[in-house]
């Protein structure tokens, strides 16, 4: 896979673990987010300019997006810890074993559809206004990211497994 590949899914794994929208990240990096969005796509060629921005926006060091071999996960700001399983796509359902800590559930939104199956532990899933769900260890949902979601471990911390794809926007031509 080539470089600029790699960093794009760097690039989108990283907005993806923090819960940020294309226009928060604009925002922080001084672009728009349509240019985000074409630059995580492919639609539009990366700089190192802009990578050393975009990084920056996602609290991350330049040489973290550029290694040949990503840096060892660490927790995010909000306490998780999210490992990627297998190889970085640019395209395509990315896969992430992730560790939760017992915290108040934050609902946040952003594009795709996500799975998630537990690991170890037991969690609480909160998506829209449908009541919360308790799922424990062998245990699978899948929901919308589109709809605003919490996901929290009960009584310790849990390991859940997600698969996340994003969705690809199609044109309509009238």
């Amino acid at each position: 896979m080539a470089i600029e590949d790699v960093v794009r899914a760097r690039l989108r794994q990283a907005r993806f673990e923090r819960g940020l929208t294309l226009a928060e990240v604009a925002a922080r990096a001084g672009l728009t987010a349509s240019t985000v969005s074409r630059l995580e796509t492919g639609a539009r060629r990366l700089t190192l300019a802009q990578v050393e921005r975009l990084a920056s926006a996602l609290d991350r060091s330049t040489d973290a997006l550029l290694a040949a071999r990503p840096e060892a996960p660490v927790p995010a700001r909000d306490g998780r810890t999210w490992r990627p399983v297998g190889p970085e796509r640019p395209d395509g359902p990315r896969v992430y074993r992730v560790r939760l800590p017992v915290e108040d559930p934050v609902r946040h939104q952003h594009e795709g559809h996500q799975w998630l199956h537990v690991l170890d532990g037991t969690v609480r899933l909160l998506v829209g206004d449908a009541a919360a769900r308790t799922l424990r260890a062998g245990e699978t949902a899948e929901f919308s990211t589109w709809e605003p979601h919490a996901l929290v471990a009960v009584e310790r911390p849990a390991e859940v497994l997600i698969v996340f794809r994003a969705e690809v926007a199609l044109s309509c031509r009238t």
